[in-house]
């Protein structure tokens, strides 16, 4: 079976656990069908799951944040919020979205350095 990143991180923390997938699927109220699908990428990942995983393994903010990271990754959807937005952004999103499919991995790659840059310039003018 294919895992998708988050299906992957699931497997792990189950596994280091010496659990299996029935076992995570009583601990999120769900069939052992369910969650296969969910790591899978053939269903959605529910959005109360990283709490209730979070709570029950005691993961500390590092390993939530790697398993939110790979929840978001391996969303087959996403979706930007226009309402409010001026049209310069509005524009932007359209656009991407008519392109996505266009986007080879060096433009991906130089899209991420040029995002990246702006995070990076936002925490050097970051004051506490």
């Amino acid at each position: 079976m294919e895992y998708t990143r988050f299906g992957e991180e699931m497997r792990v923390l189950r596994t280091r656990r010496h659990q299996t997938q029935k076992d995570m699927a009583e601990v999120l109220g769900v069939t052992k069908s369910f969650l296969s699908s969910v790591e899978s990428g053939r269903r959605s990942i529910p959005k109360d799951w990283i709490d209730i995983i979070c709570e029950h393994y005691h993961l500390k903010p590092y390993p939530r944040q790697v398993l939110e990271n790979a929840a978001k990754a391996s969303r087959n959807y996403i979706r930007i919020a226009l309402k409010g937005q001026p049209n310069y952004r509005r524009d932007l999103a359209v656009r991407f979205e008519y392109s996505f499919d266009r986007i080879d991995e060096e433009i991906s790659q130089r899209m991420m350095e040029l995002m990246n840059k702006e995070e990076d310039s936002k925490d050097e003018w970051h004051i506490d």
